[in-house]
């Protein structure tokens, strides 16, 4: 859904370098976590009806590519995207493959900026919001308990305890988001569905753009309020056990195109595991319904020229302020495809 693999992949590379470059020779892993929400209709009926109602009551869900049409412009598409290696997702329907080989212009949420750009860089941005100031970590707003569970995940990837301390929390729960496995399939080699996007679109000639800058998505979570930031962090160490099994859940969603799922399901695992799960309301807001505002502008020049493939998170496709619903507002005749 969003760039967490890359983001915690960056975390090596810029606290521990050398651990980065030995993750690139081990051969990637495959991901076998499990369908914990199929368990949990049998496991907790009433959980499960909580999740499916919250699920079912999100318009615009169903499908994840989007045909656009209107204002004398050629044909657009929307299409919604999981930041994933697994070749279930990676594998584009014939569909897809179609209205992305009649496009123009593909457009994405961030693409790499040429050299010269003067745009900073991934580094140079974490570097300067992701990392507390002197003075000041992570001891300050974690429990020892906690402190300690953050180390050892990171020390596994060579960041040792003292840098691990530093993270500010909104990129101390990147770092952890994702299981090892995927981190590792990233660092192998394989490339995420966006980034595979990315790439087909260059080699083929098209131009390739992007809705938004990484400045602007890391200024989205660095704004996240401190409260919310380190309920986020807790929440993710408390529930670590289970990432193998919530991107399964993922997987799965994404696949069924029962998109909506997505945060009740996580709610549903916070709450469970004891945090307070309505910080996720506010990560929701700031860092997908804010930013499809965002997206809508920069796409809407897109879909004037027309012959346009705009492909983002599949979460910013979804409700009532979804891309969706903007661009329908903005009097395109949006209709669900596939």
């Amino acid at each position: 859904m969003r760039r967490i693999s890359v983001l915690a992949l960056l975390s090596v590379a810029l606290l521990a370098p050398g651990a980065a470059a030995a993750a690139e020779k081990a051969p990637p892993p495959a991901c076998s976590g499990h369908d914990i929400l199929t368990e949990i209709q049998t496991s907790d009926p009433a959980g499960y009806a909580r999740i499916r109602a919250a699920a079912d009551a999100v318009p615009n869900t169903g499908a994840l590519l989007w045909r656009i049409e209107g204002k004398g412009a050629p044909v657009s598409y929307l299409f919604g995207t999981i930041h994933s290696t697994d070749p279930r997702v990676t594998t584009l329907s014939p569909g897809v493959t179609t209205a992305f080989n009649a496009a123009k212009t593909v457009a994405l949420e961030y693409v790499d900026p040429p050299p010269g750009s003067g745009e900073p860089t991934i580094q140079e941005l974490v570097a300067a919001k992701g990392v507390y100031p002197a003075g000041h970590d992570l001891h300050d707003v974690l429990a020892p308990a906690e402190m300690a569970a953050l180390a050892k995940e990171l020390a596994a990837g060579g960041i040792p305890e003292a840098a691990a301390a530093r993270l500010r929390p909104w990129f101390a729960s990147l770092a952890l988001a994702l299981p090892v496995c995927e981190q590792q399939r990233v660092a192998g080699g394989l490339l995420p569905l966006d980034k595979q996007l990315e790439g087909a679109a260059i080699a083929q000639g098209k131009r390739a753009v992007g809705l938004e800058t990484m400045e602007l998505q890391i200024n989205a979570l660095m704004g996240l309020p401190e409260d919310v930031q380190v309920s986020l962090l807790k929440s993710t160490l408390g529930t670590l056990a289970l990432r193998d099994d919530a991107l399964e859940v993922l997987h799965r969603a994404y696949l069924r195109r029962d998109l909506a799922t997505s945060l009740p399901f996580t709610k549903y695992i916070v709450a469970r595991a004891g945090y307070d799960a309505s910080s996720l309301d506010a990560v929701e807001r700031a860092l997908v319904v804010k930013r499809n505002y965002g997206m809508r502008d920069a796409a809407l020049p897109l879909l004037q020229e027309g012959g346009a493939f705009i492909a983002v998170g599949a979460l910013h496709l979804l409700g009532k302020e979804g891309l969706v619903a903007l661009v329908r507002a903005a009097g395109y005749t949006v209709t669900p495809v596939e």
